[in-house]
């Protein structure tokens, strides 16, 4: 008890090294934590003398951690979680009675896919409204991990390769790939040919924008190549200007059923292999325990279940 009440034990000074470790950078750090540069540097100093250690080192314009600070920021970030969680008023979480909203951060083809039954279900809760809103939104995978870590964003829906050791990450289901192009503008029937997919120009989804993916790699492989005449970041455009385009595109599979289903278009198989993915959901780890995002994600599995 007398090391946990000890005066050099100083709670702010983990918040300190956390904005630290994010940000790289003092001034950064300091805007974090809303308070003065010189303050954050004061308390460094204190961190250095209580580990004896550097910590930081600048490092081309950064504060680069040293492998001890890189040892301590797994077990220090949790201890701040905890004490987040632990002084947290959301003990449960009902959506009848308690207003809530939640952002989530998805493409627009997971939204249609997959979120649709989520507002299905929001809007009436049995015979009741439900109290809970959701707003929808479309970043690129930079921006959506750090609108986890500032709280504007609680949730992120994709395919997430990586996340940051501070969140939390779930499977929700395993996709593919499919092609959809419409059969009154080009002369094609379902599964078509490696010659057929490369002989007609592609409309080509690009959350980041360009004109190629790891579809060109997986032909180039095999010898061959496609010309992506246009790309587009919005997924839900694709099918309305393949009704009157005469291109090919390629989607993953749900995307591409449902697209196909709604506009009246054809699908069919990649002539070629290509590798399935995980479509996953990712938080921050300060929300595990919270029982309304508790809510929203046991929502959403349930949702993927039914794909």
């Amino acid at each position: 008890m007398k090391r946990i009440h000890s005066p050099a034990l100083d709670l702010n000074l983990i918040k300190v090294f956390d904005a630290l470790l994010e940000a790289r950078s003092v001034s950064r750090a300091a805007e974090t934590l809303g308070v003065s540069q010189s303050a954050v540097s004061h308390a460094l100093g204190r961190l250095r003398t209580l580990v004896g250690d550097p910590l930081f080192v600048r490092t081309g314009g950064r504060m680069e951690p040293t492998p001890r600070a890189q040892r301590l920021a797994e077990p220090l970030r949790d201890l701040l979680l905890g004490a987040a969680r632990a002084l947290s008023v959301e003990e449960s979480f009902d959506p009848l009675l308690e207003d809530r909203s939640f952002t989530i951060c998805t493409s627009d083809a997971v939204q249609a896919v997959l979120l649709t039954g989520l507002l299905r279900d929001i809007s009436t809760e049995g015979r009741e409204e439900s109290r809970v809103s959701i707003a929808l939104r479309s970043l690129d995978p930079d921006a959506m991990l750090n609108g986890l870590d500032d709280g504007t964003i609680d949730l992120v829906i994709g395919y997430l390769p990586e996340v940051r050791r501070w969140h939390d990450r779930e499977f929700l289901y395993l996709e593919n790939h499919a092609c959809l192009f419409n059969p009154d503008l080009l002369p094609l029937t379902a599964p078509i040919s490696l010659e057929d997919y490369t002989r007609y120009p592609h409309l080509m989804p690009a959350l980041r924008g360009g004109f190629s993916s790891f579809i060109d790699d997986d032909l180039h492989a095999l010898g061959a190549r496609r010309r992506v005449a246009a790309s587009t970041t919005q997924f839900l455009a694709i099918p309305m200007m393949l009704k009157q385009t005469a291109m090919i595109t390629t989607l993953p599979t749900r995307t591409a059923r449902f697209c196909a289903q709604t506009v009246g278009l054809a699908i069919s198989p990649l002539p070629f292999p290509s590798e399935d993915f995980e479509v996953s959901m990712g938080w921050h780890r300060r929300n595990t325990g919270s029982p309304s995002h508790n809510w929203l994600r046991q929502r959403i599995l349930n949702e993927a279940k039914t794909l």
